[in-house]
């Protein structure tokens, strides 16, 4: 009994660390960074502890694969996708939330400290005015505590401003449409849980976004 409880402590230490090393947080020309340190040795201890279990490592481990995969540069043509990350991020915080105390405040802070530390890989090219507002909304959804329905309207809304680049209609079509979106967007990043810093990020992009006056054409010159 004894060795069967020894082995899954060491496999369960062993799949703490491969959630460090092989997460989203963690490249392999990082430096060494001590928030992503503490959070891997939070979570040895939790094992050790026995306030975390396998199956919840396992749960873990898999969400931050999907998290891992999520891009906030998206790739040409592709429609933006905020709900697969954002579900990510909502079940390992709902999975921590079941581990036991003391570790499971600890961990929750660690996990919390990360997502705020992580910063985007940085682009080739200059950011264009849209650009830049995908990247900031990704990082307010990843940083806050919004509702699934604001996340479901910030991806609408991004894919709305996106379509507006091939739509078919006229330019005061496209500029009610650009319009809309953005009214959108500042509702739901006025009403939402989102850090003040984020929340400005976005508010600021809105209005470098363009799209004010009657002409119209400054949705090419904005670069959405």
């Amino acid at each position: 009994m004894k060795s069967k409880r020894k082995a899954i402590i060491s496999s369960a230490i062993l799949m703490a660390t491969s959630i460090i090393s092989s997460s989203a947080f963690v490249k392999a020309q990082d430096e060494p960074n001590p928030v992503k340190e503490k959070f891997q040795d939070d979570l040895k201890a939790a094992v050790m502890n026995e306030s975390i279990t396998v199956a919840q490592l396992k749960e873990i481990k898999e969400n931050l694969a999907i998290l891992k995969e999520a891009k906030s540069e998206r790739q040409p043509g592709a429609a933006v996708d905020l709900m697969t990350p954002y579900s990510a991020v909502t079940k390992i915080r709902a999975t921590m939330a079941t581990i036991k105390e003391p570790d499971r405040t600890t961990l929750r802070q660690d996990f919390q400290l990360v997502m705020a530390t992580k910063q985007p890989e940085p682009s080739a090219e200059p950011d264009t005015p849209g650009k830049k507002l995908g990247k900031d909304i990704f990082a307010a959804v990843m940083h806050g505590e919004p509702t699934p329905p604001q996340v479901q309207q910030l991806q609408d809304s991004l894919n709305s401003l996106e379509s507006i680049k091939t739509s078919g209609g006229g330019m005061l079509e496209k500029f009610r449409a650009m319009k809309t979106a953005k009214s959108q967007i500042e509702e739901t990043m006025n009403t939402g849980s989102f850090r003040p810093e984020d929340k400005q990020a976005v508010l600021d992009d809105l209005n470098n976004l363009g799209g004010k006056g009657g002409g119209g054409g400054g949705l090419r010159r904005q670069g959405l």
